[in-house]
């Protein structure tokens, strides 16, 4: 993309610069294809590319006020408040945005945790964020990998990514069964039958090559049943 015009003043946006190019570029490309697959999607939505410098290694995007990370309601005693209805309609809906936005780029996100999964009461849309490649991705086929790399992710953050003062949270019941309407919503619209072996595969490679398993909460927790995966089967 060549470099950005002048953009309107009254557009709210924010801008994302990066210290390489290879980076600049692979976001670049991650995000305008993330944007072609929401304009196809019915869950799936992302902020829009409104330009980009590559001299200046900047992209500018939409600007989407009113919306919180996941992690804003995992993290709360009562869940914010949100009815327990509400709550597994919104859990099953990010399942349903994320076979989308697999099918539709033929890429994972990667990074799917639960900061950059963003939600917004009573929307029927779940907006994803951020698609830099995370610090592993070293290597050009990052973001071709299992789709269970990003279930895994996003389960192992809502199912044990606690601090240690917030931990009894996840011991919570109806934890458990957020994340089943999470498989339920994805396996709802993806194109692929349930594999529980995959998902247990994917879960232990992330434990074992990435920080979530040298965390205080994943070796509390690897000796509970949150990290199984025989109660997920949709």
């Amino acid at each position: 993309m060549a470099a950005s015009r002048a953009l309107d003043p009254s557009v709210a946006r924010f801008s994302k610069h990066f210290d390489e190019d290879w980076l600049f570029r692979a976001t670049l490309r991650n995000s305008l294809r993330a944007c072609a697959a929401a304009r196809r999607s019915s869950c799936l939505q992302v902020p829009q590319v409104l330009g980009a410098n590559p001299r200046e290694r900047r992209i500018d995007y939409e600007l989407l006020t009113g919306w919180h990370p996941i992690r804003a309601i995992i993290r709360r005693p009562r869940f914010g408040g949100l009815p327990e209805a509400q709550l597994r309609h919104m859990f099953l809906t990010i399942g349903i945005a994320l076979a989308e936005f697999h099918h539709h780029t033929h890429r994972i996100h990667g990074d799917f945790d639960f900061d950059n999964v963003l939600v917004r009461r009573e929307a029927e849309r779940i907006v994803f964020v951020d698609f830099t490649p995370p610090e592993y991705a070293r290597f050009r086929d990052y973001n071709r990998l299992s789709p269970y790399r990003d279930i895994a992710t996003f389960l192992l953050f809502v199912r044990a990514k606690y601090p240690p003062q917030l931990l009894h949270l996840a011991f919570r019941p109806q934890v458990p069964t957020l994340a089943r309407a999470f498989i339920e919503g994805y396996f709802r619209t993806a194109r692929m039958v349930y594999d529980s072996r995959e998902l247990e595969r994917c879960t232990n490679e992330l434990l074992e090559s990435t920080y979530l398993g040298r965390s205080f909460a994943a070796r509390f927790l690897r000796r509970t049943r949150l990290f199984r995966v025989d109660d997920l089967a949709p």
